[in-house]
């Protein structure tokens, strides 16, 4: 087909007017250029690099708690040395302990993955939802591990996901769990085994949120957390930070996934994120409050099982819950309470123990009858009509730790080594000066031959004369590398 004059005519004038329009575009929208795509590569690997610092910041001080040993004074016996009988740090002891910190955070941290996938799902579109049902019920099933410390305390069957198969629990509280059981256990495997239709499409979602690695982290540290590591020191110490690292992740990749844009209104967002509080506060109060259902009297210990156990001033609550699943026939209080220092609860306790016939024994504030005290305490604590035995100070960090340790020595005969690494790991620390003070003034007189002939009895015999050399030789490595504060404070040589 031939174009007329007027059709070329028509044709350079629509070319003029296509150039113009689109050099008025180029100086309006500048065009992606290598910088801007740089930008975008440096951003992209910045949201996905950020999650890993976040795990990093939380395995740091799980380490620094394993090699870092307490070297302070202590400054009511400024001149005693402080050895260390523990093959690790004492701290990392106490945090591995059922129900403690560790266990505390895994409360923390299961709650928080659990209300950020419930929200998700909220304002989410479809797609996608599998995965965040299955981490709504892997972090509910965690928070409930957390409030349920396995191995309880003092024998009791105890709330967590092992009683439905105990069979000295009662049957309906086995039932109950076992319900609860199957109801994670359907939130978690179901959306899961939706999701594994189609792994490549699964892969290729997390890779493209940047998250398969995370996730791929998160499962292998969940794994880890059943494995118990043979003969490293403290026992479940690591298993348990595994569990806080894998909970870690998986919070990181519900935030690195949160649904983009949504909500949209800036009302809506305000109100997701005080829900998102509320919620979270809510799983943590119950959590905490199940973890001291297991646990009613703050910082109890056996020492005997059905016998003796010791504790902080209890609670009336704590002794409530404690006497129903004890039956205690008798009360030692170690601390003397007719001081400046006397509990607040004390009235509780006493009006408990007389209210449910419990014979009760308080610690005389002269210190001339302390000596009487303390035997008659040891042959109390031999008598079985005595038994169950409730022995308790404040906090059950000195003088019930000490107590119980006397009792092992002169009762129970066991060597003071095995004993003050038992006081360590209760108390998350090394005992203080005055128990070497109190050790080498009740001990001899009771057991003065074996105490003589025990390496560690010599060891708190020169930690208490202010000898600078080394300590005993047939002492365990420990207590011959030990971060004895009071040289270190006063410059002097540390005995290797």
């Amino acid at each position: 087909m031939i174009s007329t004059e007027e059709d070329l005519k028509i044709e350079s004038e629509s070319t003029s007017t296509s150039r113009v329009c689109a050099s008025w575009y180029r100086r309006r929208v500048p065009s992606v250029g290598p910088s801007v795509e740089r930008r975008a590569t440096r951003q992209s690997a910045a949201n996905g690099f950020w999650p890993w610092l976040v795990l990093l910041i939380a395995i740091l001080p799980a380490v620094w708690h394993v090699v870092d040993f307490p070297e302070d004074v202590d400054d009511e016996y400024p001149g005693v040395l402080r050895p260390t009988f523990s093959r690790r740090p004492p701290p990392a002891y106490r945090l591995a302990e059922p129900g403690d910190t560790i266990d505390r955070i895994v409360i923390y941290t299961g709650a928080g993955a659990a209300v950020l996938a419930l929200l998700s799902l909220m304002v989410s579109l479809p797609g996608g939802r599998d995965a965040r049902l299955s981490a709504f019920g892997i972090g509910l099933a965690a928070l409930w591990h957390g409030a349920t410390p396995w191995p309880t305390f003092d024998g009791w069957h105890g709330l967590g996901f092992h009683v439905a198969f105990d069979p000295t629990a009662p049957l309906g509280v086995r039932a109950a769990v076992g319900c609860l059981e199957v109801v994670l256990g359907g939130l978690i495997i179901v959306p899961t085994i939706r999701l594994l239709r189609n792994p490549r499409a699964a892969i290729a979602a997390a890779r493209r949120e940047q998250v398969f690695g995370l996730l791929v982290a998160a499962g292998l540290l969940a794994v880890a957390r059943q494995v118990e590591i043979p003969g490293v020191e403290p026992v479940g110490y690591w298993p348990r930070c595994f569990l806080v690292w894998s909970l870690v992740a998986l919070n990181c990749v519900l935030v690195r996934t949160w649904p983009a844009g949504r909500p949209s209104r800036p009302a809506s967002k305000i109100a997701i994120y005080l829900l998102g509080i509320g919620l979270w506060l809510g799983l943590v109060v119950c959590g905490v409050w199940m973890a001291r259902y297991h646990r009613p009297l703050h910082r109890l210990h056996t020492v005997v099982p059905g016998k003796i156990y010791i504790s902080a001033m209890p609670t009336a609550w704590g002794l409530e819950t404690a006497n129903a699943r004890h039956h205690f026939k008798t009360v030692i209080n170690v601390f003397p309470e007719d001081t400046p220092q006397r509990s607040p609860l004390l009235d509780e306790e006493l009006r408990f123990v007389r209210e449910h016939h419990i014979k009760y024994y308080g610690s005389p504030s002269d210190p001339t009858k302390a000596d009487a005290f303390l035997d008659q305490t040891l042959q109390i604590a031999q008598d079985p009509n005595a038994w169950p035995i409730l022995v308790h100070c404040h906090g059950c960090m000195d003088r019930s730790p000490a107590w119980m340790g006397i009792y092992r020595f002169v009762v129970e005969g066991r060597p003071l080594l095995g004993i003050l690494q038992e006081i360590e790991r209760h108390r998350g620390y090394r005992p203080k000066a005055g128990v070497t003070v109190l050790y080498n003034r009740v001990l001899p007189p009771r057991a003065g031959a074996r105490y003589d002939a025990d390496p560690t009895g010599q060891v708190l015999r020169w930690a208490q004369s202010g000898v600078t050399g080394p300590p005993p030789e047939d002492q365990p490595a420990r207590a011959n590398q030990s971060t004895l504060s009071g040289d270190h404070a006063r410059g002097r040589d540390v005995p290797k």
